[in-house]
C-alpha cells in the first residue's frame, strides 16, 4: 500500500494541529488502535479509498477568505463563518441525525449513549457556526470537531443497522474481500487481528521485531512508515510564532485515547492558555498555561472605582425606579408569552434558598433587557453599547457553557450599567446631531471603558471609536436608533431576551440537577433542546420568521416544548409536582418561574413572541416590505 499510517506503542500525545484535527491520531485521518468501546470507529470512510464527493464539506477545512469579520464589534478579531460548505454540512448532518433518533427511538436510550452524545454535539456544532461568532483559531477548531462529531455519528449509525456485532461474532470469513473503503484498526491482539480480519475490515497486526518467528510464516516484515503526507501535524501559529494547543490526552494508546478524541473543545479553558495579565494590567498571549487573577473586592474596587460602602459615588437616579418584577410593556418591546406574563405576577418574592447561590450563578449572563430600554434620556447609548459587545458576549456565554464547569458566569447589574453607560462621543461622525449627543450624558474615560471590559469579556477592546454597530447586516449609526422604525429595536430586544432566556436555563438547571448533568450532559442538552423546538439551547438564530417551541403557533410543537420543561423541572427536586399537566402552560411557566426567583434571587427573564412589523413611521426605513 502506498502509506503505512504511523504506530505508537506504548505512548502517545494528542492535541489539536494547525488544522483542528488530531494529526496521525485523528481517528476520522487514520486507523486508531483498536477499542471495543468504540468499535464503530473500524467503519469510518478510509482517506485512500475512492472519492467521496456527497460529503467533501465533512474534510474541508475553511480559510481565512471564509471568515467575516463582524463589523460595529469592539473586539476585532471575531468573526462568522460564511462559506458554501456550512449548508452541505448543516444538510448532511440533519440527514444523520434522524438516523441516530430512529435508532435510539426504537432502542433502549441507555444503550447508546455515545451516540445521543455524538449526535447532540454534532447539531450544536453546526448552530454554532451558523450562528455564533468565533475567533479564526475557534473557527478552525469547530468545525473540524463538528466534521468530527458528524463522522462517529455516521459509524455508529451504520454499526447498529448493519448489525457489525453479529457480524464480528461469527466464526470463519464472512467477507471474501477486504473492505479498503473502511478505515480500519491497528491492535497487538492476534484475537482482534482474526475478527476484523474475516469480517473483511482493514486490520494492522503491529508487534515488536524482536516478538517474531520463522514458524510465524511472515511473509513481509514492514519496519518503516510510509507516513500520508496529507495528514498535517504541525501546530497552530499565529503571526509566525508557534502556538501548540495544550496536549489533550497523553498516555498509551487506550479507551482513554479514543474518550479524549470524543471530547469537546472548551474554549474558555483554551483562553486560559493563552492569556495571562502583565505588570501593567493588560492581558498578553503567552506560551505556557496561565490562568486569569480571580475577581477580589479590591480589585474590583480599582477596575470601576466603586467601593461597598454608601454608594456615594454611584450616579443618582433621576427617574423612579423600575419594578423588574412586573412585566414591562413598551412599543418597544415585544409581547411576552401570556401564560408567562401571568406567571410572572404570581411570584412570592419572599421565597429564597436557605444558602444562596453564587453571585456567578445568580448574576445575568445577558444584560437586563429592561435596563436598556427603560430610560428615554439613556436608551439611544445603551442600545449602541449593548450591540457593540453583543457578538464578544455571545462567544464568552458560549465558551463558558462548553468549559469544564459547563455554567455559563453571570454578572451583576451594576457591571453592565458601568459598560452601558460608556460614551463614544469622540468618535462620533460629524453628521450626527448636536441633540442626539447632548442627551448622552457624561464623557467616560476610555481607560475606565477599558477596564470595565476586562472585567466583564477578560480582555480589553482592540477598537476604540466606533460610529456604527451592526444588525444583521443593517448599520445603525450612533444617535439614530429610535429614528428607525420601531421593528428595528424590537428585533434587538428579542434577540436579548431569547438568549438571556436559554442561558439562564442552562444556569439554573445544571445548578439544581447536577445528578442528572453528570450522568449524560447530551441526554440533558437534548431535553433542552426540545424546549425550543428541536433548536440547540447554545445558540439563537438572528429574525427568525415564526415563534417556536414554548412561543409556537402549532399546538403539538408548543405541547412538546412545556412537556420537555416540565422534564427538567422534574429534576430540580420537590418545589415542582411531577403531577403537573403539561397543557396547563400557566402553572408549568409559574413553577419555573417561582423556582427560579427563590433560586437565583431575581425575576426571570420572560420568553417573547417574535417582532412583526406594525410601524413604519421611523425617519430611517427598517425592512419594510414594498
Amino acid at each position: 500500500m502506498a502509506t503505512i499510517p504511523h504506530f505508537d506503542l506504548h505512548r502517545v500525545t494528542v492535541r489539536p494541529r494547525c488544522d483542528g484535527r488530531f494529526g496521525e491520531l485523528d481517528f476520522t485521518l487514520a486507523p486508531q488502535v483498536y477499542s471495543p468501546r468504540y468499535a464503530h470507529r473500524v467503519l469510518i470512510a478510509s482517506n485512500t479509498g475512492p472519492e467521496r464527493p456527497h460529503d467533501a464539506c465533512m474534510k474541508w477545512t475553511p480559510s481565512r477568505s471564509d471568515f467575516v469579520a463582524i463589523k460595529g464589534c469592539l473586539f476585532s478579531d471575531l468573526g462568522r463563518l460564511r462559506a458554501p460548505q456550512l449548508q452541505e454540512m448543516d444538510d448532511l448532518s440533519m440527514h444523520v441525525k434522524y438516523r441516530a433518533y430512529a435508532i435510539m427511538g426504537s432502542r433502549d436510550s441507555g444503550e447508546h449513549r455515545d451516540l445521543e452524545h455524538a449526535v447532540t454535539h454534532l447539531r450544536h456544532g453546526i448552530t454554532r457556526l451558523r450562528y455564533n461568532p468565533y475567533t479564526y483559531r475557534e473557527l478552525i477548531m469547530d468545525v473540524a470537531q463538528t466534521q468530527r462529531f458528524y463522522f462517529d455519528v455516521l459509524s455508529q449509525c451504520e454499526y447498529i443497522e448493519q448489525d457489525w456485532p453479529s457480524i464480528f461474532s461469527q466464526l470463519g470469513p464472512v467477507s471474501g474481500a477486504t473492505r479498503c473503503d473502511k478505515m480500519g484498526a491497528w491492535t497487538t491482539d492476534p484475537v482482534t487481528v482474526q475478527m476484523l480480519h474475516q469480517a473483511g475490515l482493514p486490520v494492522y497486526f503491529v508487534r515488536p521485531s524482536s516478538s517474531l518467528h520463522r514458524s510465524d510464516r511472515v511473509l513481509h516484515v514492514q519496519t518503516v512508515a510510509a507516513r500520508n503526507t496529507n495528514i498535517l501535524t504541525e501546530d497552530w501559529s499565529e503571526n509566525g510564532q508557534l502556538r501548540p494547543f495544550p496536549d489533550r490526552y497523553v498516555g498509551p494508546p487506550s479507551d482513554e485515547l479514543h474518550a479524549a478524541l470524543s471530547a469537546s473543545n472548551c474554549y474558555r479553558d483554551l483562553e486560559s492558555y493563552f492569556i495571562a495579565f502583565d505588570n501593567a494590567s493588560m492581558l498578553v498571549p503567552v506560551g505556557v498555561q496561565a490562568s486569569r487573577p480571580r475577581a477580589t473586592r479590591m480589585n474590583v474596587e480599582h477596575v470601576t472605582g466603586i467601593t461597598s460602602g454608601s454608594g456615594r459615588d454611584l450616579p443618582k437616579a433621576r427617574i423612579p425606579a423600575r419594578d423588574k418584577w412586573m412585566d414591562m410593556k413598551s412599543q418597544l418591546i415585544p409581547s411576552t408569552l401570556a401564560p408567562w406574563s401571568a406567571a410572572l405576577g404570581r411570584i412570592d418574592r419572599s421565597k429564597r434558598l436557605p444558602a444562596a447561590p453564587p453571585k456567578a450563578l445568580t448574576g445575568y449572563r445577558f444584560p437586563d433587557p429592561g435596563m436598556l430600554v427603560y430610560s428615554d434620556n439613556r436608551r439611544e447609548r445603551n442600545l449602541f453599547n449593548w450591540l457593540a459587545v453583543r457578538e464578544a458576549n455571545i462567544r464568552k456565554a458560549s465558551n463558558d457553557a462548553a468549559s469544564g464547569v459547563g455554567v455559563p458566569v453571570g454578572l451583576s447589574n451594576e457591571l453592565w450599567r458601568l459598560y452601558l453607560g460608556t460614551d463614544y462621543l469622540n468618535g462620533v461622525s460629524p453628521s450626527v446631531t448636536r441633540s442626539a449627543m447632548s442627551s448622552q450624558g457624561p464623557h467616560k474615560d476610555i481607560s475606565s471603558r477599558r477596564r470595565v471590559l476586562m472585567d466583564i469579556f477578560g480582555r480589553p477592546p482592540d477598537i476604540q471609536h466606533i460610529r456604527e454597530v451592526d444588525w444583521d447586516g443593517h448599520a445603525v449609526q450612533w444617535g439614530t436608533f429610535q429614528q428607525h422604525d420601531a421593528l428595528l429595536v424590537q428585533e434587538v430586544m428579542w434577540d436579548l431576551h431569547q438568549w438571556s432566556f436559554q442561558y439562564d436555563l442552562i444556569a439554573i438547571d445544571r445548578y439544581l440537577a447536577p445528578e442528572a448533568w453528570s450522568h449524560g450532559i447530551a441526554s440533558r442538552y437534548r431535553i433542552l433542546d426540545d424546549i425550543f423546538g428541536g433548536h440547540s439551547v447554545l445558540s439563537v438564530a438572528t429574525r427568525p420568521r415564526k415563534d417556536f417551541g414554548l412561543a409556537s403557533s402549532d399546538t403539538r410543537e408548543r405541547r412538546a416544548a412545556y412537556s420537555a420543561l416540565k422534564c427538567i423541572m422534574e429534576g430540580w427536586g420537590s418545589s415542582v409536582s411531577m403531577s403537573l399537566d403539561v397543557s396547563d402552560e400557566e402553572t408549568l411557566a409559574t413553577a419555573y418561574c417561582q423556582s427560579f426567583a427563590t433560586t437565583m434571587g431575581r425575576p426571570p427573564i420572560m420568553p417573547k413572541h417574535i417582532p412583526k412589523p406594525s410601524d413604519s413611521s421611523g425617519m430611517y426605513a427598517y425592512r419594510r416590505s414594498g
